[in-house]
Parts: structure tokens; C-alpha cells; sequence
């Protein structure tokens, strides 16, 4: 996910520098020039290291937030389950138990991800192995991201279609 979420910073910056680039190609002069050129030059490690930095980048975070946001959905089927059962049974659907019901579930099963995953920055060590990689291990773990992905998002479909059945039977 990390770099996807890299090459898709890649992307979007080459599309603002497409658009950005023309100003001061014809609007500055020399001088204005060469000092915003002077200046991109110098603080351009800073903003990679802001936007793709493995420790702390935008990138690594939005990563944690895309891995946190799959995984908990996966949880959602059983969550699903239990909520339909409870509307069933109890006619009567209080907020603050739909959202126990819903999180207790999702909580036990992202804890230990996150634990593997992202304590005492686990991810970085896992980063050093992926690069010693060849490329055909690379497109296998591409692969089972992709599936990984597509599996969540079918959970909650199948979580929704299981509500609905409990509910309406």
C-alpha cells in the first residue's frame, strides 16, 4: 500500500508541477527565476522526506490509514451478523449498542494487526526485507494486496446482504 500510495504522490505531483511549472517559466523575471529556482532545488529533499518519507511521510500515513480502514473491514461480516440477530430480537435499536456491537469485533481483530504491523515501527524492518526482493516477488505481493483489497470490500457486501437477510427473514 505504502508505495502505491507513493507512486500515486508521484503522479498527482507531476500533474500540479504541469500546471504550476508555466508561472514562472513566463511570468517571473531572471532574477525571480533563478531564486525560485535556487530555492525548489534546496527544499526539495525536505518535501520528499515530508510527502515519502518511510518514517513519517504523508505517503506512510496514509498507508497506515488505508491497511487500518481494509483490515477492519473484514471484521464487519461477524459485526454484521451480531447487529442483525440483535435488531431480530429486540425491536428496538439503540445508537450507542449498534456502535459496541459494531467496534468490539473490529477492535479485536485490528489490535494484532496493528501490533505485527505498526508497534515500535515494525513496518521499517519490513521495508528492508522488500527491497532485497526481486521483482517477481514483488508483483506476487501486488497481487495479494489487490486481493486483499477486493476481499474487504466483498466482506462488507456480504455483511450488508447478511444483515439484510437476518433482518428480513
Amino acid at each position: 500500500m505504502w508505495l502505491f500510495e507513493r507512486k500515486f504522490g508521484f503522479f498527482i505531483g507531476k500533474i500540479v508541477d504541469f500546471f504550476i511549472s508555466p508561472i514562472p517559466k513566463f511570468l517571473f523575471t531572471k532574477k525571480m527565476k533563478k531564486r525560485y529556482y535556487d530555492n525548489m532545488r534546496k527544499s526539495q529533499p525536505q518535501l520528499d522526506e515530508l510527502f515519502y518519507g518511510k518514517k513519517s511521510g504523508f505517503s506512510i500515513g496514509l498507508a497506515h490509514h488505508n491497511f487500518g480502514a481494509f483490515y477492519s473491514i473484514y471484521p464487519c461480516i461477524f459485526s454484521f451478523f451480531i447487529e442483525g440477530l440483535f435488531i431480530k430480537y429486540n425491536v428496538e435499536m439503540n445508537a450507542f449498542v449498534f456502535l459496541v456491537i459494531f467496534a468490539i469485533p473490529v477492535g479485536i481483530c485490528y489490535i494484532p494487526a496493528y501490533k505485527a504491523v505498526f508497534s515500535n515501527d515494525k513496518y521499517l524492518q519490513y521495508f528492508k526485507l522488500f527491497e532485497k526482493e526481486d521483482e517477481h516477488w514483488h508483483k506476487k505481493w501486488k497481487r495479494r494486496t489487490i486481493a486483499f483489497i477486493f476481499g474487504a470490500i466483498a466482506s462488507l457486501f456480504l455483511g450488508v446482504i447478511i444483515i439484510a437477510v437476518i433482518v428480513t427473514s
